[in-house]
């Protein structure tokens, strides 16, 4: 993990096959929010810095087993700049993609799902994912073939670490 003053760089991608989304449950042994939910990602190495989506495909098949080539539409939609107090600046990389075949492989970060929008309404997920996964469901229906430009937003925290708010480039 990066040091306060450094930078930090994760992707998460919301999958989808139908109308149900690929969603893990971390592993209550994981240090960083145990028992939660989260899409399908991690951090970007330094030598994927030049290629993102590389980095955010090979995060997918170490988590879940899928070929990459099995993945399409997959588009980069949102970047989320953050800062939470005592971390490094993080950046955030969301990507969707469709998958062929609703497999839910075992996974050593946790356990895979398949689940409903209304399933993602009753699960705990991750503060900054959860206020952003319907915007990513919504970035999907409004222009599945990705062609739009990815939106940036900023996250504001509060001292003690909680998500204040987003701020994002375009109006939703």
């Amino acid at each position: 993990m990066s040091q306060p003053g450094g930078i930090a760089v994760y992707t998460m991608t919301l999958l989808r096959c139908a109308d149900r989304y690929l969603m893990l449950k971390r592993g209550e042994h994981k240090r960083f929010a145990p028992g939660r939910w989260t899409g399908i990602g991690g951090r970007v190495e330094p030598d994927e810095l030049d290629d993102v989506q590389t980095a955010a495909l090979r995060e997918i098949r170490e988590e879940t087993g899928l070929d990459p080539r099995e993945i399409e539409r997959f588009t980069l939609r949102r970047s989320l700049l953050q800062q939470r107090p005592g971390h490094p600046l993080t950046i955030l990389l969301y990507f969707t993609g469709d998958a062929d075949r609703p497999e839910a492989p075992r996974c050593e970060e946790g356990s895979l799902h398949w689940l409903t929008g209304p399933d993602l309404a009753g699960i705990d997920i991750i503060e900054n994912t959860r206020e952003i996964i319907p915007l990513l469901i919504d970035d999907v229906q409004q222009d599945p073939a990705g062609s739009r430009p990815t939106v940036t937003g900023a996250a504001s925290f509060s001292a003690g670490g909680e998500l204040r708010s987003i701020v994002w480039s375009r109006q939703e």
